[in-house]
């Protein structure tokens, strides 16, 4: 798809957006007069930041509302047996309440599935027991009823981390085809026990054997982190929400959160505050609030193009943003690099939206996208 083209300033029909002029060739943009490098498929027009392509452009051919494509989310949920010890409600049974209020937030076309430890299987011990999810990732028109009758019984078991998470990978790299982000929530209170870790347990009868429980719960929260690390270099990468008590410890969840790429805040320390805390004074508010805040940071910055990509020419595509309080579309830039713009996905079936511009989308209840076809494609020039 690579093709070598030249700039000679904007197309005709963008506005500069302060005097609302519509420049109609002309003065040459920074870098024009050679050819775009390969692989970026486009005209370099330099961004100022408030150019806009109105779709009454001369050169405009079509435009279309872009469709979001559903997320997928998997909820990794602790049922170890401390889930249930405690005052009621138990962190158990409030983690059940706030996951059926996030069901009632989401809508029909949103993917969800479940995967519980330990499982409910004779595999909860192995990776292939979280291979395929008690409640396969599906939409919710369809999921909904199964994932509120898996949230039944009582918690009981160790903490198989490990097993999960390296069995959650195996789910979302092999053989998943839903297209859209991949996202998995992990809810726990405790670290991870010494399932799925070569060689014997530690002994704790008649007396613990407490360097080795030590050893064996850092090398089992290691194995936590690599699963999460190759989830997240995947492509699409699997993005990995953490929520947990203290219990589990805030600077090991703090740095899976930083590892699964969902830093609570770009200023977050990664060796306490970059998770979901849950507080066990203050659990399901704490859930509740974590749930919202996932819910809006994991929605799909991938959209439908809806059109033929073999005849589409990919050199004379733009994407343009209206959200609140912004009556006039923003055109996004074409980012070949993801730092802030879109980019083709899916053999140009989609865009994906990135950096700053998903986070304006993805965060703007009023968000609007459209597909814009005709004018050259503008990149930060």
């Amino acid at each position: 798809m690579a093709l070598s083209c030249q700039a000679n300033g904007p197309p005709p029909g963008f506005v500069d957006g302060t005097d609302g002029a519509v420049t109609e060739g002309g003065a040459e943009a920074d870098g024009a007069g050679g050819d775009a490098p390969l692989g970026r498929d486009a005209i370099p027009v330099r961004d100022t930041g408030t150019a806009v392509l109105t779709p009454d452009a001369a050169c405009m051919t079509t435009t279309a509302d872009a469709r979001r494509v559903p997320l997928n989310l998997l909820i990794l949920l602790d049922r170890s047996g401390s889930m249930g010890q405690g005052s009621r409600p138990t962190k158990w049974e409030s983690a059940v309440a706030g996951i059926q209020r996030l069901l009632t937030r989401l809508g029909d076309d949103a993917r969800v599935g479940l995967t519980l430890f330990p499982a409910r299987s004779g595999a909860a011990g192995s990776p292939d027991g979280y291979t395929s999810p008690a409640v396969p990732v599906a939409p919710l028109r369809m999921s909904r009823g199964a994932l509120v009758t898996a949230l039944g019984g009582s918690p009981s078991g160790n903490t198989p981390m490990v097993c999960a998470a390296q069995g959650t990978l195996g789910y979302y790299s092999t053989g998943f085809t839903l297209e859209g982000s991949r996202n998995v929530i992990l809810i726990t209170d405790g670290a991870p026990t010494q399932e799925c870790l070569p060689g014997p347990a530690c002994a704790i009868l008649p007396f613990p054997d407490l360097e080795c429980l030590l050893r064996q719960e850092r090398v089992a929260r290691d194995a936590v982190s690599v699963a999460v690390a190759m989830g997240a270099r995947l492509s699409p990468p699997v993005r990995w929400y953490i929520a947990g008590t203290p219990e589990a410890s805030d600077a090991f969840l703090s740095s899976l959160a930083v590892t699964g790429g969902t830093p609570r805040t770009p200023t977050c320390r990664e060796s306490s505050s970059c998770h979901y805390s849950l507080r066990s004074a203050s659990f399901e508010r704490d859930l509740d609030m974590a749930l919202e805040e996932i819910r809006g940071r994991a929605l799909t910055c991938e959209f439908e193009v809806n059109a033929d990509s073999g005849r589409v020419d990919p050199t004379r595509v733009n994407v343009n943003f209206t959200g609140t309080g912004q009556p006039t579309p923003r055109l996004i830039p074409r980012d070949v690099d993801h730092r802030d713009g879109w980019d083709y996905a899916n053999g140009m079936r989609t865009v994906v939206l990135h950096g700053a511009a998903c986070d304006r989308v993805r965060m703007d209840p009023m968000a609007r996208v459209q597909i814009l076809f005709g004018c050259p494609t503008v990149t930060p020039g």
